[in-house]
């Protein structure tokens, strides 16, 4: 318990710090401009904001589901609920053309979240869906979602290079609108969060432990799965599918800080956001002047950690 007490702070404080050098880097690198300090305001900096902001979106999403479906390998990428939001996206995108404003790309995303936010409540709450089936039915509903909407991008005759580098995740175009949207959702999820963090904490003891204590599990499953869902529709509104850190930041959380989520919160808030920042960082540096969209550099990581922790358990 004592060492419990001390990793707890000393994490929080490494994670600070590695984000106030990542903003320093952010910041600093990039190509040279006749105008380095418009750059930094108008370019750079909400690219960082929103890159950070997004990273703790998209842990805390993880977190959320994997609580929800008590599966310690669902993430909203590999379940569907991303490419669900791509899909609409897409399909509106065939509808009214690629220059769709932001409020109407965050609708469509939303509603597409919900679809596949509801097949994964479906699928968590049947008797028969053990583990393995959950992420296989999810990697189903990821596949068709996915195909389908890169399909539906292949019937339009424009220039769909832009619009291809969207459904890898990017985040360049950034601008202090994005930052303000996804400050406003994220804001609005750890306030839930934190409101509802102790009751979460009873989920991890069972169906019937929680009820006895005067938890009603189902409810909570559904609010957790609402949380990923805005979190993450918005998310893909605004820089594509980013994939794969919902699934390893709740991990590295509990192996740093343990099982108890009200320590596991906030690790997973500035780990998501240090893991996405830095992914941009080396996305749009590694190989300049070419930029490598930020979910490639994500995959990187998580494919080879996925296939890790399914032959862990």
């Amino acid at each position: 318990m004592k060492r419990a007490g001390v990793v707890f702070p000393a994490t929080l404080l490494f994670l600070v710090a590695a984000l106030a050098v990542l903003g320093w880097a952010s910041i600093r690198l990039g190509p040279q401009t006749s105008d380095l300090a418009y750059a930094i305001s108008e370019v750079r900096l909400p690219r960082y904001l929103l890159a950070v902001l997004l990273g703790a979106s998209l842990g805390l999403s993880g977190f959320a589901v994997q609580l929800a479906t008590r599966n310690p390998l669902s993430d909203p990428e590999l379940l569907g609920i991303n490419q669900s939001a791509v899909f609409a996206v897409c399909l509106a995108t065939l509808l009214w053309g690629k220059n769709l404003s932001t409020g109407v790309m965050l609708t469509v995303a939303l509603l597409g979240g919900l679809l596949g936010g509801a097949a994964v409540l479906l699928l968590a709450s049947s008797a028969k869906m053990t583990r393995d089936r959950l992420v296989l039915g999810g990697l189903t509903l990821a596949f068709f979602f996915g195909s389908t909407g890169h399909g539906l991008l292949l019937l339009r005759d424009s220039d769909l290079f832009e619009l291809l580098h969207w459904t890898a995740g990017k985040l360049s175009g950034a601008d202090w609108v994005d930052v303000r949207i996804a400050g406003g959702a994220l804001l609005f999820a750890v306030l839930i969060s934190v409101w509802r963090v102790s009751q979460w904490n009873l989920l991890e003891l069972g169906d019937d432990s929680a009820r006895g204590l005067g938890v009603d599990p189902t409810a909570r499953r559904v609010e957790l799965i609402a949380i990923t869902v805005v979190l993450s529709s918005v998310a893909v509104a605004l820089a594509g599918p980013i994939g794969f850190v919902g699934l390893i930041v709740p991990h590295l959380a509990r192996l740093l800080v343990g099982l108890d989520t009200t320590r596991v919160l906030p690790v997973v808030l500035l780990l998501g956001a240090v893991l996405v920042a830095g992914a941009d960082l080396l996305a749009r540096t590694v190989a300049q002047p070419v930029e490598i969209p930020v979910g490639v550099v994500t995959a990187l990581v998580g494919a080879p950690y996925f296939l890790y922790r399914a032959r862990q358990l």
